[in-house]
């Protein structure tokens, strides 16, 4: 569930949070190519619109061949609903071009504040989905974007579920009970089995 549909309101879609060394990263990307001579990376955002990574002051890069790469951040900024990132002591195309394809991990304390209704994907995926009707529905698996509204994807007893991640269908988010409340159309379950 999100707030207004602008870029930094889509924060929450961000994905696959993994434990690093010393603090919590989560995939916010991937290096789809070098911009110019001066080692600006062209990064696709994870969610479309996400901007997240413009916060970042540090990244991990884990490229094709499981080397790992962490880096600060010198420049960032938004191009064409891409990210373009600068990397100290690598600053030049010769230096990058070998990134190319590398997933973009970055803290998640690093992350701006949302509205007290919205969340990180990071913080949804996995979280059991319970319907007022049908009862437990399984656990949130997926997400996928669509021109009106994102749609969620729920793995459990009845099968895949999908249903669209809107205010009026989800009643309750309590992240401490790790549970998603719902309350689907009639059919909308026996639909997907």
């Amino acid at each position: 569930m999100s707030g207004k549909n602008s870029p930094k309101s889509r924060l929450h879609k961000l994905v696959n949070t993994v434990s690093a060394t010393s603090q919590h990263l989560f995939h916010a990307g991937t290096i789809i190519g070098t911009h110019g001579l001066r080692g600006d990376m062209k990064i696709r955002p994870v969610t479309s619109g996400s901007q997240a990574l413009l916060e970042a002051t540090q990244v991990e890069l884990v490229c094709r061949d499981n080397r790992r790469v962490v880096a600060d951040v010198t420049k960032s900024s938004w191009h064409k609903q891409q990210i373009l990132l600068v990397l100290k002591g690598f600053e030049h195309i010769n230096k990058i071009e070998s990134f190319v394809g590398a997933e973009v991990y970055m803290a998640v304390d690093e992350l701006p504040d949302l509205d007290e209704d919205s969340h990180y994907w990071h913080q949804l995926e996995g979280l059991q989905v319970v319907d007022k009707r049908a009862g437990k529905l399984g656990v949130l698996t997926s997400l996928l974007e669509t021109g009106a509204h994102d749609v969620y994807v729920v793995e459990g007893p009845h099968g895949e579920v999908m249903f669209p991640a809107v205010a009026a269908l989800i009643t309750e988010i309590d992240l401490d009970r790790g549970v998603i409340q719902v309350d689907l159309p009639d059919g909308l379950v026996e639909v997907n089995e």
